[in-house]
């Protein structure tokens, strides 16, 4: 059980563990919510953008045709981090399906770790007709040829865990958790921070009270920086995110599509942060990366041709079947919803890495 598991580390240490440790058990550990669960769509605990609409997978495979034709016109990899159910993979697999030799150039890796996800993404391949093209699954970028590459990852950075930090009377903090083993509840706990890595690194954050950091995060990114610049290539960052310092700590937990409390539900529901742009841009430029995009999704999804997509779908539509496309439409570029939430963080190597 994964409660058990929880409870072992933290007599291990004799003290409370960190929320990144907590989180990692309860997401990624072999009963973890991430490895045993389907967490998409209305059976799952969220809907990401491709779910909604096919629209967001239509646009984002002309820009990656538009990539490939500008900088590339060769055999390149496109590679999905985290591809759920496989739909973003197939709406940008049709839209680019007319578009010539594009398909007989491409190189496709999916990196999952989830077998009922593989399972899914296959049968969902072989349902639209694609199970005929080249595709890879890896739970890594070790067996991948190094090509040019673009890779895409769509809401997959802000589920892998933080650590939370606040500063009382000048001094840091870090929220742990622990377990009573009379009422037989976890709770939170501040510990003192002596990890001196860990306090130069919030050293930035002096006008910040609180703060939250991710090594999971960076050193995942870092890998895809590392393996992208080894030749050439792009990174599209599609999540929900901010590039200012924190007023308020961004970590929640859902289940059945509802905020919960992160102690609860242990294994059975989603947990999620904000995605920090600002330190994904800098470990960027460190492999000399270039940042071309940085803007919210309707910005992206509108410059793109999102509405003249739309509009063209519609044309021989029932009124009825209009009123969704509209209403998916609108969910995705409305700022109140998804539109000014989302971030699209576009970055592009030429393979002169340091």
């Amino acid at each position: 059980m994964i409660k058990n598991k929880i409870i072992d580390e933290i007599q291990k240490r004799n003290c409370g563990i960190s929320l990144e440790k907590f989180i990692d058990i309860c997401l990624f550990d072999n009963e973890g919510y991430y490895e045993i669960s389907n967490p998409l769509g209305k059976s799952g605990d969220f809907i990401t953008s491709p779910e909604i609409s096919q629209l967001f997978g239509e646009i984002l495979g002309l820009y990656i045709h538009s990539l490939w034709h500008n900088k590339y016109k060769e055999k390149f990899n496109l590679i999905e981090l985290g591809p759920g159910n496989g739909t973003l993979l197939i709406d940008i697999l049709r839209i680019t399906k007319p578009l010539v030799n594009f398909h007989n150039f491409l190189n496709i890796h999916l990196i999952e770790k989830n077998k009922y996800l593989i399972n899914k993404q296959k049968q969902n391949l072989r349902l639209s007709n694609f199970d005929n093209i080249n595709i890879k699954w890896h739970n890594d970028f070790i067996n991948i040829d190094q090509r040019p590459s673009i890779i895409y990852a769509n809401e997959f950075f802000d589920c892998l865990p933080i650590r939370q930090f606040i500063k009382k009377d000048n001094s840091w903090y870090e929220k742990n958790v622990n377990f009573n083993q009379k009422t037989k509840f976890f709770y939170y706990q501040h510990s003192p921070v002596n990890n001196k890595k860990i306090l130069k690194k919030l050293e930035i954050y002096k006008k910040n009270n609180i703060v939250e950091l991710s090594e999971h995060r960076e050193n995942f990114f870092r890998k895809i920086c590392d393996f992208v610049s080894k030749s050439s290539g792009s990174i599209i960052v599609i999540d929900y995110g901010y590039s200012e310092f924190l007023k308020k700590f961004t970590l929640q937990s859902v289940f059945n599509h509802q905020p919960s409390n992160l102690l609860d539900n242990l294994g059975k529901q989603d947990i999620t942060s904000l995605v920090d742009f600002n330190t994904l841009v800098d470990i960027a430029k460190n492999y000399n990366f270039n940042v071309d995009i940085f803007c919210n999704q309707k910005e992206f999804l509108l410059a793109n041709g999102i509405l003249e997509r739309k509009n063209k779908i519609i044309k021989n539509c029932t009124i009825e079947q209009k009123k969704t496309i509209e209403d998916e439409c609108d969910r995705l570029i409305n700022e109140k919803q998804m539109g000014s939430f989302f971030k699209f963080l576009i970055l592009s190597s030429n393979g002169t890495a340091n």
